[in-house]
């Protein structure tokens, strides 16, 4: 029914082999790859993908302050809209769908000039980005960050808001159970209200961690995806327990548990969907 994926940087800074080799051993069937155009090898990759039988279903981009789509500084947000094209690009050679776009950088948690100056900066850049993106048949997939980790876009009313106002056919949006977890009274209710721009689905347990090791009703979830007709990946990014996701890069050396995690989590919606199929 769903194929399913998992987000290439939740893997610290691992060979990219390692990480695939562990997808093929578990069962999936793809894998959402960082967006670095600038310095993965494509050949390579593209090689590895076919050694271990998957397929990218999509791009994770990589939002540092260097990317701020919302910034008032011209000359980054002119070279982060750069970095959405060209991972536009980079979708397009590897065969992925969609890229995922988040609009200020990660932990930027208050605006640095205002908040409605930032927002249309943000809307400005992923308008133009869009445009690109549609010429080249991607979508984009505006993902709404906690509170704890972004101020503009952090729950999916802010995200339906931002989407229909940069109205560019090819932008739409996402679902991240964790973020979700923080910011939405109700997983299925959230759901349903996104299901008209729902292309792609983030998992990872409130905890952040593997999906059925903390406190989410993923039955819940999975009801309600099948409910709206869902037909994108199931991509689970879970991680370890730290505070600046982006700092999974250097939890190096822990392969045992990201073993654990990539079987637990496939395993865990597996079950849920065959549950669901049965009710």
């Amino acid at each position: 029914m769903y194929r399913y994926s998992a987000t290439q940087w939740i893997f610290g800074g691992e060979d990219i082999e390692d990480s695939l080799k562990r997808l093929s051993k578990y069962g999936y069937d793809g894998v959402e790859l960082a967006g670095e155009p600038y310095s993965l090898d494509m050949e390579r990759i593209k090689s590895l993908l076919d050694q271990y039988n998957l397929t990218c279903t999509s791009l994770c981009g990589i939002y540092t302050p260097e990317r701020d789509l919302s910034s008032s500084n011209q000359t980054i947000r002119e070279k982060a809209v750069q970095y959405v094209k060209d991972c536009v690009d980079m979708a397009q050679e590897l065969g992925a769908s969609h890229l995922i776009v988040v609009p200020t950088f990660v932990e930027k948690v208050s605006p640095q000039t205002t908040r409605e100056e930032e927002w249309a900066n943000a809307v400005k850049s992923v308008r133009e980005a869009g445009e690109y993106a549609l010429s080249k048949d991607i979508n984009l997939a505006v993902e709404a960050l906690n509170r704890y980790e972004s101020y503009l876009v952090n729950n999916l009313d802010l995200a339906i808001k931002f989407v229909e106002e940069v109205k560019i056919e090819c932008v739409k949006m996402m679902a991240d159970v964790f973020h979700m977890s923080i910011e939405e009274r109700s997983m299925s209710d959230a759901i349903k209200k996104i299901a008209r721009y729902l292309i792609h689905v983030h998992i990872a347990d409130n905890t952040r961690e593997a999906a059925g090791l903390g406190q989410v009703n993923f039955l819940e979830v999975i009801d309600t995806l099948r409910e709206v007709n869902y037909k994108g990946p199931i991509t689970m990014e879970f991680l370890p327990p730290i505070s600046n996701p982006y700092l999974v890069s250097d939890y190096g050396g822990k392969s045992e548990l990201y073993d654990f995690y990539t079987e637990q989590s496939i395993k865990h919606i597996k079950s849920l969907v065959r549950m669901n199929q049965t009710i």
